[in-house]
């Protein structure tokens, strides 16, 4: 007598590919939302950092250091941060510029996305 074993249903249904599809798009929207917003970091950092390795920043006050800065942000069209929010400070020979900021990316209804971008850009002056 031969007996036979009921055979094993294999693959997705149809609400696990909804499911997936859903968590895929969320994920997706949530990346879309949040490049730009890392992209104009990454352009702060860059303009911060060009300006310090510039051997004139030495002999700079820090408002001339904010007016360039200001120059570069316009240029760049950096809209997420006025150059009024950063925090230069020279003591000890040593330059600090330092940045700290946040991002807020609606989502859908009353969901956000929010990054915070907190980062400090030092030189020596000393000569």
């Amino acid at each position: 007598m031969m007996t036979t074993t009921p055979s094993r249903q294999r693959g997705m249904s149809m609400i696990s590919w909804a499911v997936v599809l859903i968590v895929v798009a969320i994920l997706g929207t949530a990346a879309f939302r949040m490049v730009p917003a890392y992209m104009e970091h990454n352009t702060i950092s860059t303009t911060i950092r060009s300006l310090l390795q510039d051997s004139k920043t030495a002999l700079m006050s820090p408002s001339e250091i904010r007016a360039g800065i200001d120059k570069r942000f316009t240029i760049n069209q950096v809209n997420v941060i006025r150059v009024d929010d950063l925090v230069i400070v020279k003591e000890g020979g040593v330059l600090t510029v330092s940045t700290d900021y946040e991002v807020r990316e609606p989502m859908f209804y009353n969901v956000s996305i929010v990054m915070t971008f907190k980062d400090e850009f030092k030189k020596d002056v000393r000569q």
